[in-house]
C-alpha cells in the first residue's frame, strides 16, 4: 500500500534524522547533524507550519530510491552527496534557506486515531526546547482502523449497608447511589499518519 511504503522510506531515512511527554517529544528521533542535546539553546520563537503530504512524500521516496541504487552506502557518501540529499529535503519542506545553512535537528513520526492540533502549544514548546527555528509537519489520513477507548457509563440503583449506631448496636441502611465507571470499548476511528522536520537556520 501506498502509505506503508511511505512509512518504510521513513525507516530507510533513520540514518539521516536519527529517540507525561506530547507525542511530539515521545517520537522524537534526532539527527546525525544534531546527535548532541546541547548543541544548540533553545529558541525564543518557532515558526509552525504544514507542507502536502504528496510533496513529502515523492521526495522521500526518491532519496530513497537514490540511496538504494547507490554503490556506496551513505555514511561513506561525499559532502557533496550529502549535500545534495539536503538540499531535495530542503526544498520538499519549502524552505527558501540556502540548504548549506539549514541543519535538521530531527523527526517525529507517529500514527494516531486521536485529534491532532500542531498549533495547539505543544508542538511549538518542543521545538523551541530543541533549538528549532522551524517545525514543518505533514499529516495524512491512513483509513479506519479499531481502538479501544474507555467510555464513560452511568450506574445508579440502591446499595444496602450496615453499621453501628452511637449506641454500638448493628443497623442496616439503604441508599441511592449515581456514579460514573469507564468501559473499555471497541470503536473505528480514522486513522492519521504525522511527521514533523525541526529546523534549526545558521546564521
Amino acid at each position: 500500500m501506498r502509505h506503508t511504503g511511505f512509512m518504510f522510506v521513513l525507516a530507510l531515512l533513520a540514518a539521516t534524522l536519527g529517540g507525561c511527554a506530547s507525542s511530539w517529544q515521545r517520537t522524537f528521533e534526532a539527527s546525525s547533524a544534531a546527535s548532541s542535546p546541547a548543541r544548540f539553546e533553545p529558541t525564543e520563537d518557532v515558526v509552525i507550519r504544514g507542507v502536502p503530504w504528496p510533496r513529502l512524500d515523492a521526495a522521500l521516496r526518491a532519496i530513497a530510491r537514490e540511496r538504494a541504487a547507490s554503490d556506496t552506502h551513505p555514511n561513506d557518501w561525499t559532502a557533496e552527496q550529502r549535500a545534495e540529499e539536503r538540499a531535495r529535503l530542503v526544498k520538499a519542506l519549502q524552505l527558501s534557506e540556502d540548504p548549506a545553512k539549514v541543519v535538521i535537528l530531527g523527526r517525529s513520526v507517529f500514527r494516531t486515531t486521536r485529534d491532532v492540533d500542531p498549533l495547539d502549544g505543544t508542538l511549538s514548546r518542543f521545538a523551541r526546547s530543541i533549538g528549532a527555528d522551524y517545525a514543518i509537519w505533514s499529516t495524512t489520513a491512513l483509513g479506519r482502523t479499531q481502538t479501544v477507548e474507555q467510555e464513560p457509563m452511568t450506574r445508579t440503583g440502591y446499595a444496602s449497608r450496615r453499621f453501628r449506631d452511637r449506641d454500638g448496636r448493628l443497623d442496616d441502611d439503604t441508599f441511592w447511589y449515581n456514579e460514573t465507571i469507564f468501559v473499555p470499548v471497541v470503536v473505528e476511528r480514522e486513522q492519521y499518519a504525522w511527521i514533523v522536520y525541526y529546523v534549526r537556520v545558521l546564521p
